[in-house]
């Protein structure tokens, strides 16, 4: 059985989610939001290195495997009192807000800074040539319309299934999840994160502001009784994660939609245990095709269904239910 924590971070420092940029670009752009990977890398990297006092490749390796299994993640998005900071692509065009609606760029002037840096030539004590290149992040602080200046939050949920357990060489620890967080011993993997990259610079640190109980502010609907979390897109939602790309049913096309189609990719370490941790982002991902977040899908009007289901992934990413009367 799952159990669904909605919770809410305050930003300690300014975060940069990054994506490959186009190429010979000098800027280093950031996410809007922070995908669920983001969160399993980080509650992989605290489990890992509490359990372990000096943990290898295998150990994180193997913690990360049995987190994908017990947790679900979905994506994270800026919080501003009521009103969550998620795209939805409308006929007007991109927006961003659930209950104050606003324009990328005016999203863009309240959230979003950037600071620009050079690497230094030791030998002449100046810039090194074709060093300098600027990075993007969401800020910690920003100025609400009333002037005054808050702590920027994010909102979003974890799925936890209530059997995990970790098996060590000596002992099964178990998940426990508790009113404040998911705690291994006596430890809440949940308490504070680092998120994202730029780390040495003292980005994407986050502290739990609370987990909301009963209030259900993150607009996702799920289904918690089976096996597989089954997220429902309401007509006319815009989707809160990327989703692999789906073809109508009746002629097998690319399914009417309003929003944006993105080539996902990224960097990891190593797949070889000796390399694993030597070189952080050697190893590109093989990129794929995904709708991105804030994607409507345009169902024909005759269509007797509410909406679209789709299956909750470790990562947050969503892949179309295929009903025992359709298939792809």
């Amino acid at each position: 059985m799952w159990t669904k924590l909605e919770l809410i971070y305050e930003l300690d420092s300014p975060l940069h989610i990054g994506y490959l940029p186009f190429t010979g670009s000098v800027v280093s752009p950031t996410r809007y939001y922070v995908p669920g990977k983001n969160l399993w890398g980080a509650v992989t990297r605290l489990a890992t290195e509490y359990l372990f006092a000096e943990p290898t490749g295998e150990d994180y390796r193997r913690v990360g495997e049995e987190v994908k299994k017990h947790f679900r993640f979905s994506y994270f998005y800026i919080l501003d009192g009521e009103t969550i900071y998620y795209p939805c692509y409308s006929e007007e065009g991109l927006i961003y807000g659930n209950e104050e609606k606003i324009t990328k760029a005016e999203f863009e002037y309240r959230f979003i800074g950037s600071r620009v840096s050079t690497a230094i030539d030791r030998e002449l004590g100046s810039a090194k040539h074709e060093s300098l290149h600027e990075i993007e992040f969401i800020n910690h602080k920003y100025m609400d319309k009333k002037g005054n200046i808050k702590n920027t939050k994010i909102i979003g949920a974890v799925w936890v299934n209530g059997s995990a357990r970790l098996p060590l060489q000596d002992r099964n620890v178990e998940f426990k999840i508790k009113d404040d967080g998911v705690y291994v011993d006596h430890f809440n993997l949940l308490q504070e994160l680092i998120l994202g990259g730029e780390q040495n610079y003292g980005f994407g640190r986050v502290r739990l502001y609370c987990i909301n109980k009963g209030k259900n502010m993150f607009p996702v609907e799920d289904n918690l009784n089976k096996d597989k979390i089954i997220v429902t897109v309401k007509k006319g939602n815009p989707v809160l994660s990327h989703v692999k790309i789906i073809n109508n049913y009746k002629n097998n096309k690319l399914i009417p939609f309003r929003g944006d189609i993105e080539l996902l990719s990224g960097r990891e370490y190593s797949n070889k245990e000796k390399e694993r941790f030597k070189e952080a982002g050697k190893r590109i991902v093989p990129p794929e095709y995904y709708f991105s977040p804030g994607t409507v899908f345009l169902m024909d009007d005759q269509d007797d269904k509410d909406g679209e289901e789709f299956i909750l992934s470790w990562s947050g990413i969503m892949d179309r239910k295929v009903s025992e009367n359709n298939s792809d």
